[in-house]
């Protein structure tokens, strides 16, 4: 908590600035009059400019009073033009977007002193609202789209000096989207949405390096650049609509496609800094359903929930770091017109279907991936030499800035139609340091695998004069296991690259 303390209005909306410049954005002021205890700033802009796009939001006035308390209060009136625009390449085209932001009602009430400051915000609504969209200077289809927010209450901690941090808590009650378009050779769109219930919180540490973390990530983080959030929300439910007409040119059909979804709730945790990343997100009861005129039948699915878990290292050292990568879905269940495509006898279970994977491990960084050096060679390829027609068997890639030291299975598990299947298993580079040619073992089950292939014999999906070779396959790499219809492979890879199945060498 700040120390107790007076502020000013200088001393708040010094630290409103010491924040928009270090994030990189240009600050200009109209007009400044100070009378007694109360600041008033006229046409105040921001602009950003970053790598051919640019940011500019005009304020036409901004309050700050002192309410005689040691606190400032500070009100932005008027309504806000937020402005956007990018350069084109070959890739996408360029555009150019105006929107406007009406926030009433809203108060920013500060408090501590201009080292350690504390701002907190009531915003009963805020609506913003598409103006107008051009791409590569054409007006695009007719189109309106909004948000609006329902009771935002945010509370802001800063800490200035050579250590600047910034920490922010967030709730919204509600927020409310819709994009309609109408183009005459485009067609017509709809789409809308609601999100309820939305938390968040998030901190910036080492905040004096914002604004070279837009050119150089990897510097601003190897000099104490640390960010850190999380982000809660309840139900979302989406729909969406669309109608494209029949193109007399290339001879396109017309097309219309009708859609909803909803999620129960998800929550997400997100942490970036020297010593990794990391991205963690977890989803509750999904359902989607679809009908569009390019499939005779609709489309629907449903979850029973899903995470994502990601964790990584980005800078340079020669200690190996661990990381992780999971996936999870749980209880997904198409509907019935998708399965009756290709089981319309319905001989295969349809039991909801689950995947987990979880794999951990250690590496070696030899380069700070996120320095804008390295992550142009890894993704850039000699397309001069490709266009000229060089062999692609001479194409030399750029050495991967990674080195696995130890990659370990500990799950892999799939359930579907069914049959099961799961593995676990740890694998290291060989004596050489080649993860080409990796020492470990990696033990295997399988569960209905042979009931599933009579099955899609008798459907006709694998054709009968197939089945002996898949069973022949099999009992080359498993063995019979502890039940019914239950099948084990033990993998074991050796430093000389041979690899051995159940103790018998298959390569």
């Amino acid at each position: 908590m700040p120390a107790l303390a007076d502020v000013t209005p200088d001393e708040v909306w010094q630290t409103w600035l010491d924040y928009y410049q270090a994030s990189g954005y240009t600050v200009t002021e109209g007009s400044r009059d100070l009378a007694g205890e109360t600041l008033t700033l006229k046409d105040v802009k921001l602009a950003l400019d970053a790598e051919g796009a640019a940011t500019a939001v005009a304020i036409p006035q901004i309050t700050l009073q002192a309410t005689g308390d040691g606190k400032v209060r500070t009100v932005y009136e008027g309504d806000m033009i937020v402005t956007s625009s990018s350069e084109g390449n070959e890739d996408i085209d360029g555009f150019a977007m105006q929107a406007t932001i009406k926030m009433p009602g809203n108060e920013t009430v500060s408090s501590g002193s201009k080292e350690d400051m504390t701002h907190v915000m009531t915003l009963p609504s805020m609506t913003a609202t598409l103006d107008n969209i051009e791409a590569e200077g054409e007006d695009m289809p007719a189109m309106t789209a909004s948000v609006v927010a329902t009771n935002t209450t945010a509370t802001m901690h800063s800490v200035t000096g050579s250590d600047a941090k910034y920490d922010t808590t967030m709730s919204l009650e509600k927020a409310e989207f819709m994009v309609n378009a109408d183009g005459e050779t485009e067609g017509k769109m709809a789409f809308s949405g609601v999100l309820n219930d939305i938390e968040a919180n998030g901190e910036v540490i080492g905040f004096a390096h914002m604004a070279e973390a837009q050119t150089n990530l990897a510097a601003a983080l190897n000099k104490g650049l640390a960010m850190n959030g999380a982000l809660k929300a309840g139900q979302w439910d989406i729909a969406f609509d669309f109608d494209v007409p029949a193109s007399a040119e290339d001879g396109t059909p017309a097309q219309a496609s009708k859609g909803n979804a909803s999620l129960a709730g998800i929550d997400l945790t997100f942490a970036m800094s020297k010593d990794g990343l990391g991205y963690q997100v977890n989803s509750d009861k999904t359902n989607m359903e679809l009908t569009t005129s390019e499939l005779p039948m609709p489309i629907s699915y449903s979850m029973d929930g899903s995470s994502f878990d990601v964790q990584f290292p980005v800078s340079q050292s020669d200690t190996p770091a661990p990381f992780k990568l999971s996936y999870s879905i749980d209880g997904l269940a198409f509907g019935d017109a998708i399965w009756d495509l290709f089981d319309p006898s319905k001989q295969l279970p349809r039991d909801p279907a689950s995947l987990d994977l979880d794999v951990t491990g250690t590496l070696k960084v030899l380069k700070d991936l996120l320095d804008p050096a390295v992550m142009d060679a890894s993704a850039e390829m000699d397309d001069e030499a490709i266009a000229d027609g060089e062999d692609m068997a001479e194409y030399t890639p750029e050495p991967t800035p990674i080195e696995p030291v130890e990659v370990t299975i500990n799950q892999f598990a799939v359930s579907a139609v069914g049959a099961k299947l799961s593995a676990s298993g740890t694998l290291k580079p060989s004596e050489d340091g080649s993860m080409d040619t990796p020492v470990g073992t990696i033990n295997a089950r399988y569960e209905g695998v042979n009931g599933l292939l009579d099955k899609l014999g008798a459907m006709g999906l694998v054709p009968q004069d197939q089945l002996g070779g898949i069973r022949m396959m099999m009992a080359m790499f498993a063995r019979p296991g502890d039940g019914e219809d239950v099948l084990t492979t033990d993998l074991e890879f050796k430093d000389d690259g041979s690899v051995f199945a159940n103790g018998q060498q298959v390569k």
